[in-house]
């Protein structure tokens, strides 16, 4: 009886070893999966391949980002479509700027935004640097007409000495077009800063236990419905453009009355008609409303209508729980944000 007995302990544990075993296959390979599809994760210090330039010109940059008084009409400053305590959105479907005219589109997170392909929707603008230059003169921006009138305004509002710690220029001996340089790459070194890494990146350098069992399940299902085929590398999308619609009419869906043409407005190439950059899904659980012009505020909904239009796939509600689930563990860890929330003293 006694040899029985140890015969029946000796199979227990086999099975539970062999279960155990199956588990951390199963563990491994979802891992190996994440790692082909999103990478290594962000690294917390990375510079986006720029060499990161001193302290000062950052903090100068930071004060540039937040200054309304560089606008035409003293209202308007980048913080104000991108508000620090929205991660960077405004939560509005579509940005109000100068005058209170609306923006074509939804204004999207800057958070780990210079890391994309481009910027904007349509890719109409190829750096932080390049994006901060245009917005001096875009109308429902800064409104300014030339850069000699930037010049003209970091000089009326005491700018000179925070030029000169930053860059070791005299603002006033410079031209418009040197001054409006250096402005735009201090607010792009602000602008590159603003990386922020999440618990999914703790799970890609190797910490399986980070995330949970139905987040994991979350993340299965991504990569398995082909949600990654487009929201991939790092920043889980931000490197590609697409086509919205690509199996279905979203418009049905969004109920939008305006069909916008995306990059084929930046481009005029027939082939880029309603095309637009795959948006990075980082904080995307925070930054609500959703879609180029901001048509659905609900990230189920969000989902639902990208099965179908994009994946031919009617998802159902434990898929998009699930995947919801996942999206979670994008979000921005709080210490770093408390960090990147930190508004700036102008001169």
């Amino acid at each position: 009886m006694k040899i029985f007995y140890t015969a029946i302990f000796l199979i227990l544990i086999s099975c539970s070893s062999t279960k155990q075993d199956q588990k951390h296959s199963r563990e491994v390979k979802l891992l190996e999966q994440a790692r082909e599809d999103f990478g290594a994760g962000l690294n917390e210090v990375s510079y986006f391949g720029k060499e990161r330039p001193n302290d000062k010109v950052i903090n100068l940059g930071h004060q540039l980002f937040y200054d309304t008084r560089l606008s035409k009409s003293g209202t308007v400053s980048c913080s104000k479509c991108h508000l620090p305590q929205l991660h960077f959105t405004d939560g509005l479907n579509k940005s109000i700027g100068e005058s209170g005219k609306s923006a074509p589109r939804n204004a999207q997170t800057l958070i780990n935004t210079a890391a994309q392909i481009s910027q904007h929707w349509d890719g109409n603008r190829n750096s932080v640097e390049h994006q901060a230059e245009r917005s001096f003169f875009v109308p429902i921006a800064y409104n300014l007409k030339s850069s000699q009138q930037v010049k003209e305004k970091l000089i009326e509002n005491s700018y000179q000495a925070s030029f000169k710690e930053a860059f070791g220029k005299d603002i006033q001996k410079l031209s418009g077009d040197q001054a409006l340089k250096l402005a735009t790459t201090a607010i792009g070194a602000f602008e590159r800063t603003l990386v922020g890494a999440s618990r999914f990146d703790d799970y890609l350098s190797g910490d399986v236990q980070v995330l949970s069992t139905v987040e994991k399940r979350g993340l299965k299902k991504f990569m398995e419905i082909g949600c990654s085929s487009c929201h991939g590398s790092s920043l889980v999308g931000g490197q590609m453009y697409q086509k919205f619609g690509l199996v279905e009419d979203p418009y049905k869906y969004t109920k939008s009355t305006k069909r916008d043409l995306g990059r084929f407005n930046h481009t005029k190439d027939e082939d880029d008609k309603e095309f637009f950059k795959v948006p990075p899904l980082r904080n995307v659980t925070m930054t609500s409303p959703y879609f180029h012009d901001g048509s659905v505020k609900d990230l189920d909904k969000a989902i639902h209508i990208m099965g179908k239009v994009q994946l031919g796939e009617d998802l159902s509600q434990l898929d998009r729980a699930d995947i919801i689930a996942f999206l979670k563990t994008l979000e921005t860890k709080e210490d770093r944000i408390t960090e990147l929330f930190k508004i700036p003293t102008l001169p």
